[in-house]
């Protein structure tokens, strides 16, 4: 009976494992999602709403998702106190501070870091054509990541289920 009983245990782990690192590899993709999501929302405030940047970068931190929302604020609120600092430096130092723990991918980081090179000095078109083609880099990078997240996640709970009951087997 507790052989039994632990070799649930251990097969249920391993299937946890599994399932857990499956989830943790669709995290990366859902996140180049957000992001453009959150790009997609700072162009539309700069071409639509003719906001200004900080002003847009501020406005769009509460309709992103939760993880952003506290380097778009930091970002706002920097550029409102430390108004002789450019807009590149701010949003990079933001971007290290708050975001590099929070994003998975750091191909995605990078892309949203640099994207901060060349946005802040440009008028209202070149910010839009800066943003379509941070866009285009990240679906670019989730076009690349798609097939290999799906391949990863089948293998990730495969593995799981294979390795659990080998360990059983195994310890039996």
């Amino acid at each position: 009976m507790i052989k039994i009983l632990g070799s649930l245990i251990v097969i249920f782990a391993g299937i946890g494992f599994g399932f857990h690192k499956a989830a943790k590899e669709q995290k990366r993709l859902e996140q180049g999602i957000a992001i453009k999501r959150m790009l997609y929302l700072l162009q539309g405030e700069i071409r639509y709403g003719f906001t200004p940047l900080p002003e847009a970068v501020l406005k769009i931190s509460t309709k992103t998702e939760k993880e952003y929302q506290p380097f778009l604020k930091k970002v706002a609120k920097q550029l409102d106190t430390h108004s002789e600092e450019s807009f590149a430096k701010i949003w990079q130092q933001t971007a290290d501070q708050k975001l590099k723990q929070v994003i998975y991918e750091p191909k995605f980081y990078e892309i949203l870091k640099n994207m901060g090179e060349t946005i802040g000095y440009l008028d209202q078109q070149m910010q839009e054509k800066t943003i379509l083609l941070t866009i285009e880099q990240l679906d670019d990078q989730i076009f690349l990541m798609k097939d290999q997240v799906v391949k990863n996640c089948k293998m990730y709970r495969s593995l799981g289920i294979s390795l659990s009951v080998l360990i059983v087997i195994i310890l039996l």
